[in-house]
């Protein structure tokens, strides 16, 4: 091969190098900032979600102080009505031994 051959074809295997390293910082470029705003939305979504998830979970909270406070005076409730079924039953019993005698 010819000294010009040889230089041409170095030539061009330099420009086509160079010419595949510029197209590949360009690629990597775009879809660096597309992974970017990929990435960016998200956390924006994880934002967001998070936000009406901590919103959900004080209404939760909310509920369940409201339901804990239901039971607690349901139960009580119970309490009473246990004491003076109780007791009227110890008085209708009472009654009835005193029938009887």
């Amino acid at each position: 091969m010819a000294d010009t051959e040889k230089s041409t074809i170095i030539i061009g295997a330099v420009a086509g190098a160079l010419i595949g390293a510029g197209l590949a910082v360009l690629v990597a470029a775009q879809e660096g900032a597309s992974l970017r705003e990929k990435f960016m939305n998200t956390v924006d979504l994880l934002k967001d979600q998070g936000q009406t998830l901590r919103e959900r979970s004080g209404d939760l909270q909310e509920k369940g102080q409201e339901i804990k406070g239901l039971l607690q005076e349901s139960a009580e409730v119970a309490r009473e009505f246990k004491e003076e079924a109780t007791s009227a039953a110890s008085e209708i019993k009472s009654e009835v031994q005193g029938f009887k005698s």
